[in-house]
């Protein structure tokens, strides 16, 4: 399958659904610091900025060649591998703010489908022009390593709250946690946010069944956890969905 970018604009969202520029994660790249001029207009030009991409839409496929690096800008991507019976097992979500497809860069090819869970916007850093532009600009390279480290820290954190948990509440609770956390560092509010994914995606993406998933977020509701209605997230104690994800206390 091949990348599919739509050529008229989706609906604009409101501004809170908009990640500021400075919260983005490619934005020590198109708006490096400590140069001027001639520099910086090499730097902006590159960046194929707020690129549409509708709800169900491919933005790259997996096994397809690596070409470009993304940043979502709005809206929120899941991430695909296929199984040997061709069944979709999703492997991570990706929030307005975040960066992907750097994962791409070794094998030079994706790894993994990224699909549009939403109308969202994208913007787009061809790799090529990247290291092209970095041999004239040397700054470039050491915060395009420095983004790859970030974000590889964020991948393993958030791996490190998910993976390890033994039990299914313990999952749903680190899951929320998780976002709640990725939201506060773009931005957003950590406290009240709509979920971009549907309940069969978070399922998928934890290993739990859709009726277990369910009676969770149930249980959650009732302990005075969180407060949901429909995929509106309401974090009401966060020290208690902590205890009950089972990671260590915010004060210790």
């Amino acid at each position: 399958m091949t990348t599919r970018i739509t050529t008229d604009r989706p609906p604009r969202r409101g501004q809170a659904n908009h990640v500021a520029c400075d919260d983005c994660g490619l934005f020590p790249l198109c708006n490096p610091i400590n140069i001027s001029g001639h520099e910086l207009s090499m730097a902006e030009e590159f960046v194929e900025r707020r690129q549409p991409i509708r709800a169900g839409e491919y933005l790259f496929s997996e096994g397809a060649p690596f070409t470009a690096i993304y940043a979502v800008t709005s809206g929120a991507i899941k991430l695909v591998n296929n199984s040997d019976e061709d069944e979709e097992l999703i492997v991570g979500f990706v929030l307005s703010g975040e960066a992907l497809g750097q994962t791409g860069i070794y094998p030079q090819r994706y790894p993994c489908s990224a699909i549009a869970l939403e109308d969202s916007f994208v913007c787009e850093l061809p790799f090529g022009s990247l290291l092209e532009t970095a041999n004239q600009v040397p700054v470039l390279l050491n915060n395009f390593q420095t983004m790859l480290h970030k974000e590889n820290f964020d991948l393993y954190r958030q791996f490190a709250m998910l993976m390890a948990r033994k039990n299914a509440e313990q999952r749903l609770s680190a899951f929320l946690l998780n976002l709640s956390l990725r939201r506060q560092e773009r931005g957003f509010s950590a406290e009240e946010f709509q979920l971009p994914m549907s309940r069969d995606d978070i399922a998928n993406f934890l290993g739990l069944r859709k009726e277990t998933l369910s009676r969770l977020f149930t249980k959650l509701h009732q302990s005075g956890s969180i407060a949901v209605r429909g995929k509106h997230i309401r974090m009401l104690n966060a020290e208690q969905l902590r205890k009950a994800s089972g990671l260590p206390s915010s004060a210790s």
